[in-house]
């Protein structure tokens, strides 16, 4: 992730097989992997790539395998449910995915959105 003074961020993919081996104090940003997201991003809008990042880092995002939501009942557990794995879409996704879930919970079914593809089960399979 980088960001400028303006609070504008701009973000990069990590490798999950590598993240899997660290420790969250391993987790930095690749100055090569900054580099290229910077240089990206002035090809695409220059004026703002303007000005060197004010801040570089690197965190842990929830990301299931198949970098799907994981939304639905939590199979062999009654009354459980998960919705989580939303990744940096999670604030974006939050109306959607908080109604969904009131759905799911309050009604016994989602209407709002087919939960199937974010099913906590897909990992069973």
């Amino acid at each position: 992730c980088i960001r400028d003074r303006y609070q504008r961020r701009v973000h990069g993919e990590m490798d999950l097989a590598k993240l899997r081996s660290l420790t969250p104090e391993q987790v930095v940003a690749d100055p090569k992997r900054v580099d290229a997201v910077h240089r990206s991003l002035r090809s695409v809008a220059p004026s703002l790539a303007e000005e060197a990042a004010a801040v570089s880092q690197a965190c842990m995002r929830p990301c299931a395998a198949d970098a799907l939501p994981v939304m639905g009942a939590v199979g062999g557990v009654e009354g459980a449910y998960l919705a989580t794995g939303h990744n940096c879409w999670g604030i974006l996704w939050a109306p959607v995915s908080g109604l969904a879930m009131a759905e799911l919970l309050l009604d016994g079914k989602c209407t709002t959105v087919d939960l199937r593809p974010f099913s906590p089960l897909r990992f069973a399979r």
